[in-house]
């Protein structure tokens, strides 16, 4: 065998993810989304792929798509016959010839995904079964197999012929907005076109709409019996001042609707129990707080209620919609006067089943049986699957048992649970898991890429924090590869401050973390206060009052590294994305500790990050509106440091970045440079609050290498563009 290497910015092209798996429904089959880069296209790819679901190790990976688009949202017919599947591949022969003559290009939308079917027991081409102008947004194949339903665009003609004049290329028009919620980073500026459900018949492609009007219906769910769809749909009339999303039913034949929770809810990821009479969903108590815990919660369908007119239900069933904050509140809490969300005037007669769980229900709802669930929840720095009781509301995690990696996926079928696991020793792979935890490997995607590699095991960290009252934080170090704690001793550190807040460092693997280690840094993620996972109540201890508690924690885990002498103090270096961004911002400007910082895509100045950004409602639930609380606003943002701050920084931003505006950055470059502090500013044309571009990814780790070596961090690796940039 050849000796393992350590990791190099080379191989940023060669890795792949494991994505989104689909059970088939004898449990024999798993499909899976594996994600790959086109070096030479400087993009991504999305395949299909299926494996077997084994008691004996990986099976053989057989690869099912192989276009240039992107493939994903796989689910199998109910008799497992076909595959279904969205794509944003051109529309095939048989389609494209039914296209209407006068259908103008301009009116379709870019990367458009379709529905698919690849027939899973004599193979061929797959077969196109939708072309909706707008695209496909979700589907559910019928239980008898020979409908879906699907979620997409429906604009009315006069938004048709918006959508084609701003899309025109050569001359597009104005933008006209008018929505609150008037951008949102990714998707770019806003329309008010609404999404509504057709179900679609597979051998003909007919279609009928089964809803409509001023209200946009989304996740669709077909009952066990066939006879009626569940869908989520928020009917203030102001969905882009709250976050209230009800749960509906309609009659298969859209002769009816009944509505199933009351206004007081943010439903997400509902499923029918398999016997029809109960619908689990998550929801959080109070949907606009990002920073309470989300839980599993169960309504029965017997106790939904007759909707006479869905088209008119628009703001019933509340005493007070909101959105409209009131001027004049001298003397009054600015913050408090600023939640004006929705009132119901009544309550979901709904169980809580999670009470007392540490973190949030991301996701992966699925019943095992009429009396059991599973979801993927967060567990004190994991993902784990989480096993819950719709009869006494118990739960308990289950898997994984060790302390390494997090759940991404998870499926059930036939009393089989399969996940994804990723853990970083075998980055993201597909796991069969027992009721009991027991996991079993079924594929071994990246198996002939880690066999060329050294890799860094995470060795967690517990410290006590100035900030954390009887809360001990955790941390996670990458050493090295081949050195343990005892072996470390007075290595250059890095600081990784992960985004969110609400979120947190899990023991995966990531490239960035594994690259630093085999640099030789030692790398530190700290899970400081307001990361999810550890209680409510720790990841609410910053709601509104943010910069000081992180900072602490992030600087008690570095003081621990140092004291147990694995971190050289004199080499100690700081860097962020988003949030993590944003804490490196803070911490330059209290601390002079690091020799050297890099923020990623952060923010600076919270009064002018209000509008310009697309997260109104966080600042409004957080501090209230900037000009009733200004003080606030400009005492938690990193800006208030601004006279303190020392540090060499570098400062990476995205053109089109409106999670963190490119005008932060530019705001915060200026201060420095008027104050005469190193630092630079570079700007990835194109680019959103992502990396998607593998170019990219490689870029501004040459970029960080050359900025912490500059200022006596370990020698950068000769040749490369950002080290000929920089010099």
């Amino acid at each position: 065998m050849a000796e393992k290497t350590a990791l190099t910015l080379e191989e940023v092209v060669s890795q792949r993810f494991v994505r989104e798996i689909a059970l088939a429904p004898d449990g024999q089959r798993v499909a899976m989304v594996v994600q790959s880069f086109r070096a030479r296209e400087d993009d991504r790819v999305e395949h299909l792929y299926l494996a077997p679901v084994t008691p004996d190790g990986p099976g053989e990976l057989h690869q099912l798509t192989r276009g240039v688009g992107h493939d994903g949202s796989p689910a199998w017919s109910p008799d497992g016959r076909q595959l279904a599947f969205l794509s944003t591949r051109p529309d095939d022969l048989e389609v494209a010839a039914a296209k209407p003559a006068d259908e103008g290009e301009g009116a379709e939308a870019d990367d458009r995904a379709q529905v698919w079917v690849l027939d899973m027991a004599l193979g061929g081409e797959a077969r196109q079964i939708t072309r909706r102008p707008e695209g496909v947004e979700a589907f559910q194949w019928s239980p008898t197999g020979e409908e879906m339903v699907i979620a997409s665009r429906a604009p009315t003609p006069a938004q048709v012929a918006y959508l084609k004049a701003i899309r025109d290329k050569k001359h597009p028009a104005p933008l006209v907005l008018n929505r609150v919620q008037h951008k949102f980073d990714g998707a770019g500026y806003l329309d008010d076109v609404q999404t509504h459900l057709f179900v679609v018949e597979v051998a003909t492609r007919q279609e009928r709409p089964l809803t409509g009007g001023p209200a946009s219906e989304r996740h669709p769910e077909w009952s066990p019996d066939g006879q009626s769809i569940l869908f989520a749909s928020n009917r203030t009339g102001d969905p882009d001042n709250n976050a209230r999303v009800d749960l509906w039913i309609v009659a298969a034949d859209g002769t009816g609707v009944r509505r199933l929770t009351r206004g007081d809810v943010g439903a997400s990821g509902a499923r029918f129990s398999p016997d029809g009479r109960q619908v689990a969903f998550i929801t959080g108590r109070h949907p606009e707080n990002s920073y309470e815990v989300s839980h599993v919660a169960v309504v029965s369908v017997a106790d939904a209620t007759a909707v006479d007119d869905l088209s008119a239900c628009i703001g019933v069933g509340w005493s007070t919609v909101g959105g409209v904050v009131p001027d004049g509140l001298e003397g009054q809490d600015p913050v408090g006067a600023a939640r004006v969300y929705p009132v119901p005037l009544g309550a979901t007669t709904m169980r809580i089943l999670t009470e007392g769980i540490p973190g949030p229900v991301a996701g992966s709802l699925r019943w095992v049986d009429d009396e059991h669930l599973w979801a993927v929840a967060a567990d004190h720095g994991q993902w784990r699957v989480l096993a819950v009781s719709a009869v006494d509301a118990r739960w308990q995690f289950i898997a994984p048992r060790e302390r390494l990696g997090s759940v991404m996926a998870l499926d059930w079928a036939a009393g089989t649970g399969v996940m994804v696991w990723d853990r970083a020793d075998t980055a993201a792979e597909v796991w069969r898991v027992t009721d009991a935890g027991e996991a079993a490997r079924l594929t071994a995607v990246h198996d002939p890429w880690l066999a060329r590699h050294q890799v860094s095991i995470p060795h967690w960290i517990q410290f006590e924090s100035p900030a954390a009252g009887t809360d001990r934080v955790e941390g996670l170090v990458f050493f090295p590869p081949g050195l343990t704690p005892a072996d470390a001793s007075r290595l250059p550190l890095l600081l990784s401050i992960h985004g969110g807040p609400m979120a947190f460092d899990a023991p995966t693997f990531g490239f960035d973390e594994q690259y630093w280690a085999a640099r030789g840094y030692l790398v530190l993620q700290v899970n400081y206060h307001g990361s999810t996972s550890y209680g409510e109540a720790f990841c609410r201890s910053i709601q509104g009052d943010w910069g000081w508690r992180e900072h602490a924690d992030v600087m008690a885990g570095v003081d621990f590294v140092v004291d147990k002498g694995w971190a050289d103090p004199a080499r100690l270096y700081c860097t962020g994305f988003s949030q993590g961004g944003i804490m490196t911002n803070w911490a330059v400007g209290h601390t002079d500790r690091f020799r050297a910082a890099v923020s990623e895509h952060g923010m600076w100045d919270y009064v002018t990050a209000y509008g310009t950004d697309d997260c109104h409602l966080w600042w409004q639930d957080d501090l209230g509106v900037p000009w009733q609380n200004q003080a606030t606003y400009r005492r938690v943002a990193p800006e208030s440091g601004v006279e303190a701050i020392h540090t060499p920084l570098l400062i990476l931003a995205g053109e089109l970045d409106w999670r963190c505006p490119l005008t932060q950055s530019e705001q915060l470059y200026l201060s420095l440079k008027k104050r005469g502090v190193p630092t630079e500013l570079v700007v990835y044309p194109g680019e959103h609050h992502a990396i998607t571009k593998p170019k990219r990814w490689r870029d501004r780790l040459e970029r960080l290498d050359a900025w912490l070596a500059r200022y006596g961090g370990i020698p950068a690796p000769a040749g490369g563009e950002a080290d000929r940039a920089s010099s």
